[in-house]
């Protein structure tokens, strides 16, 4: 019903219009000798042109391409006679005893520039021509000086010219330039036929609708209607950028157009018919699920011009009478496309129904909370027009016209979408500071088979429809390729160890401060152990706490564990005691594996507890005979807190670790002969050196604990040793960096950064001060075993945010939105992984298991697993993936996803703070910059009058540039 009343509003203001009744078509001619004012969208322009005077940001050309017999002279006789007439093309702007006016110049005629390029051959003309349309294109206009229009002819050959027109926004619009067009074509032949014309010096001008709207009451009921639609928090649109945003907006744009296929546009326009509906309303509904299928997002604004001409006498006016609607809709995924057309139709008849309160005045009425450098309300516009066809200038002369871009973009992303006779054309002007030329072709991409999707079946659900292009597909199914089976053969992990003893029997295995012991020796009291364990078991693959202070003993324990054919439980024994007792009986583990000096640690425990002091390590008799273990047995378990606070166990097998082991022998050229392990064992990163140190025949070096916090040590121990490969938190590296003796440093040949994301600063660190030495990316999830997505960083990774790679190890990945979908290539997803490394779920918590472990529906196998990091990423240019975060970890501010953690890097890397810890806490009112005595972004947001434009002026040229972008934001034109 509420629809059809819209409907019913819409109709009746149309009649009105046409009839010319009622307050809406009360324009007349404004008084004799009245000063007239800038119109509301007038005056936007003007403030930004006065903060960016030379950026040609508002500057409007178009191209008119004449091909046959064209008379120069005639034509430069048209274009004064509308210059003549349209009083808006003489217009300039200036202060008036503080108010600022809009002033018309005598001067009736404007300079027609000619340029002959007809006798420069081909490739020469083709360069003049585009050289001279660009500077002319980019040359800015002072809006105090007549005329803001100039006008330029390029003769190519004597059958083919250019006309190019370039005028100053604010007295122009779309619409005008097809007023102008016939005007023009109608002078011209006219005069070509000899017959005069009449200039109506008494028609109604822009000016007098200038002042007609800056003397009319708001419409308080259509003012509520936008303050409820809009007020509050407004969500910012979350589009996959390849580039970081510059501080202050530099509006540098450029555009990429694309014609449909003709059976597409055809198909479009016929389900157009069918869903009885507009073209701007369903591709409108297209661009909204786009941009779903891109961000993730439900609750999504878009810009979108609309016409102020809303009288009669109006739509033969030339003038800027564009404005901005605001359309805000909130996705179901759920529902079908058609069912979309049908919501997105009654939000816009609803908007338009209240279009009468302009933008300008949305911005100073409706209090948003705003950032620097962004538009209010949104960041991306959509704008469909049917081409019209050219108008006639005779038999002997046909015309071609086009916009040009004259490299700028006024917002983010906009997406023109043209109808040309039935053919469909789509446009993306985008700013180059944000997006590749190689993004918006692939947006180009993704919209075709987004409209293909849809035309085939409008009665999908949203989430159904697919917007893969075959890149997509080839990229993210790509043919299978096994990394190298190095280690082929083994069923257990140990047994890999063992292998390495035997080819390595003297090398050194471990080292602990001042003590080092071989292989050999390794194997000989692991074996032993081992013996000892099996005394105590009750079965096989059990699982057995391993409780030790950092040593020689800690690693030769592990080894024993595993060769007992057991599952080794890592408790640290920093852990609260509590801690510990849970994990033991979570984990229904029966022996426990501790030294004396722990040993009070276990007094209420009711199972077996066995010292590694009390073991003889001088038995000499070979002591290896021990039962084959299974690939699918547990060779670990780590328990981790994660989102739930309840620990929870993973228990890793050895077909898991031996893969992961597997794929670092892939993926690194070298392994390490001599391997810094800081980490707790009960930490998952602690694999990473343990196994592909000793399955490889390197020195595991175990450093004290806590050895962090004594850096002059840690590099003491990593010189001593000739460490040659680590592991650690990026934000330790850096502090090694920055405070550590290079000399010191000088082994290392490979460092690898994981736990933490990398920040960009480390990587400029890095290659300042340790250049020769590679360093690495590692993002993984104790589900995954240790790794599954790396890369090689490069000094350029140091521009922008630093990738965490791409799979590795057999991993599978994919980034899926809500829907378990597969999103897009450069979209936000969340991260799933598979393959060989993807532990099975974790231990006896079955409930947890079935809620992040899912069935992998891109697997022929029934039984595959995806495991739900509860991570978010995107692919970028190259294919790796950007981290983007947790989503339980992030927070909302303002409509943006704010990393908390994100912070307190940027924070501790100001080098101001030793620590930081940030929270969110929500306030009433953030209040507005100060500028001095004069608070002039308070009174912009309130907006400024007339006597208050010159206090502007005169603070303007003592801003910082903040300050002006500060401004910039409040004030923000939408065109």
């Amino acid at each position: 019903m509420k629809r059809e009343n819209t409907k019913s509003s819409l109709l009746s203001r149309w009649k009105s219009k046409q009839k010319g009744h009622g307050r809406i078509n009360s324009i007349e001619k404004a008084p004799e000798g009245a000063l007239i004012p800038l119109s509301g969208g007038q005056q936007r322009l003007w403030f930004l042109q006065q903060l960016y005077q030379e950026n040609p940001l508002y500057n409007y050309s178009e191209c008119l391409k004449f091909r046959g017999e064209l008379n120069v002279d005639v034509l430069e006789q048209s274009l004064n006679f509308i210059v003549s007439e349209n009083e808006v093309l003489r217009s300039f702007y200036k202060l008036d005893n503080e108010r600022l006016v809009q002033k018309v110049s005598s001067t009736d005629k404007i300079d027609f520039v000619k340029f002959d390029l007809s006798e420069l051959d081909h490739e020469e003309k083709d360069t003049r021509k585009n050289s001279i349309l660009f500077l002319e294109a980019r040359k800015c206009f002072d809006l105090s000086k007549p005329p803001l229009i100039r006008t330029l002819l390029l003769k190519l050959s004597g059958s083919e010219h250019i006309l190019f027109i370039t005028m100053h926004h604010i007295i122009f619009d779309k619409w005008s330039m097809d007023i102008l067009l016939n005007q023009l074509s109608s002078n011209y032949t006219k005069l070509l036929s000899g017959v005069s014309i009449a200039v109506d010096h008494n028609k109604l001008q822009f000016a007098d609708y200038a002042y007609w709207q800056q003397n009319r009451i708001i419409d308080s009921e259509q003012l509520n209607y936008w303050k409820k639609k809009l007020g509050g928090d407004t969500p910012f649109l979350e589009l996959p950028t390849d580039y970081p945003p510059p501080k202050f907006r530099l509006f540098k744009g450029a555009e990429h157009t694309r014609h449909l296929p003709k059976k597409l546009s055809e198909k479009v326009l016929n389900l157009v018919r069918e869903l009885e509906t507009t073209p701007y309303v369903l591709l409108l509904s297209t661009y909204y699920l786009f941009l779903f299928k891109y961000s993730g997002q439900k609750d999504l604004l878009i810009g979108s011009p609309i016409s102020s001409r809303d009288q009669k006498v109006l739509e033969d006016i030339m003038g800027f009478f564009d404005d901005t609607i605001v359309l805000r809709a909130n996705i179901t995924p759920s529902v079908s496309f058609s069912t979309l057309v049908k919501e997105i139709n009654s939000i816009v008849l609803e908007a338009f129904s209240n279009k009468d309160v302009s933008f300008d005045n949305l911005v100073k009425n409706i209090r948003l909370e705003r950032s620097l450098g962004n538009n209010p309300f949104f960041r991306t516009m959509f704008i469909y027009h049917a081409v019209k066809s050219d108008q006639s200038f005779g038999s002997n002369l046909h015309l071609e016209h086009s916009f040009y871009n004259a490299g700028v973009s006024k917002f983010d992303l906009t997406l023109f979408v043209a109808n040309s006779n039935g053919h469909l054309s789509t446009s993306f002007e985008y700013a180059t500071d944000i997006f590749s030329e190689t993004t918006i072709i692939r947006f180009q991409d993704h919209l075709e088979v987004l409209l293909e999707e849809i035309v085939a079946s409008p009665s999908k659900s949203l989430s159904e429809i697919e917007m893969l292009t075959l890149d997509d597909k080839q990229f993210f199914f790509p043919m299978p390729t096994q990394q190298k089976k190095l280690f082929g053969g083994f069923e257990g992990i140990h047994q890999i160890i063992e292998a390495a003893a035997m080819k390595h029997p003297t090398a050194t295995a471990v080292t602990f401060g001042n003590k080092s012991i071989t292989y050999e020796v390794l194997m000989r009291r692991a074996d032993v152990l081992a013996h000892t364990i099996l005394e105590s078991t009750k079965g096989s693959n059990e699982i057995v706490g391993l409780c030790t202070e950092r040593s020689i003993s800690m690693i030769v324990g592990l080894v024993a564990i595993l060769k007992a054919g057991c599952a080794y439980l890592p408790l640290d024994p920093e852990y609260p005691l509590q801690r510990i007792a849970f994990m033991l009986k979570d984990s229904n583990a029966s022996i426990v594996l501790t030294q004396k000096s722990l040993r009070s640690n276990f007094g209420d425990f009711k199972e077996k507890v066995l010292l590694i002091d009390d073991v003889n390590n001088d038995t000499i008799e070979t002591l290896n005979n021990f039962s084959c273990v299974s690939s699918d047995a547990m060779a670990y378990v780590i328990y981790t807190s994660g989102s739930t606070g309840k620990p929870k166990g993973v228990p890793i097998s050895h077909r898991n670790i031996i893969n992961s082991t597997e794929g670092r022998l892939s993926f690194y050229p070298d392994s390490p002969k001599t391997f810094l392990l800081m980490s707790s064992i009960a930490f998952d990163s602690s694999k990473a050196g343990i196994f592909w140190t000793l399955c490889t025949g390197g020195n595991l070096v175990v450093t004290e604990k806590h050895i962090e916090q004594d850096l002059t040590n840690l590099t003491t121990v990593i010189s001593k040793n000739l460490v040659t490969h680590t592991l650690m938190l990026p934000s330790l590296y850096k502090l090694i960096l920055e405070h550590c003796s290079l000399p010191y440093l000088k082994s290392l040949t490979t460092v690898v950064v994981a736990g933490e994301a990398c920040p960009s600063v480390l990587c400029n660190t890095h290659f300042n001060k340790l250049p020769n030495t590679a360093l690495y990316n590692e993002y993984g999830p104790t589900e995954g075993t240790v790794w599954c997505i790396a890369k090689k960083i490069e000094e350029k990774d140091g521009l922008g945010t630093v990738p965490i790679g791409k799979p590795v190890a057999n991993t599978e990945v994919y980034l899926l939105d809500d829907s378990k979908k597969m999103v897009p290539f450069g979209a936000i997803g969340e991260i799933y992984i598979g393959g060989i490394s993807l532990s099975n779920g974790y231990l006896n918590r079955p409930e947890l298991t079935n809620s992040f472990y899912i069935s992998n529906p891109f697997s022929k196998n029934p039984t595959a697993k995806l495991y739900r990091t509860g991570d978010w990423g995107r692919y970028d240019l190259n294919g790796n993936i950007i981290f983007l975060g947790r989503g339980d970890q992030q927070v909302k501010i303002r409509g943006h996803r704010i990393e908390m953690d994100e912070i307190e890097k940027k924070i501790n890397e100001s080098g101001m703070v030793d620590n930081a810890f940030v929270v969110m806490e929500k306030i009433q009112k953030v209040p507005a910059l100060n500028l001095e005595d004069n608070d002039i972004a308070e009174n912009i947001n309130h907006y400024l009058n007339d006597s208050e434009i010159a206090h502007l002026l005169n603070e303007l040229e003592s801003l910082n540039s903040e300050e002006k972008d500060y401004l910039l934001t409040q004030i923000s034109s939408l065109d």
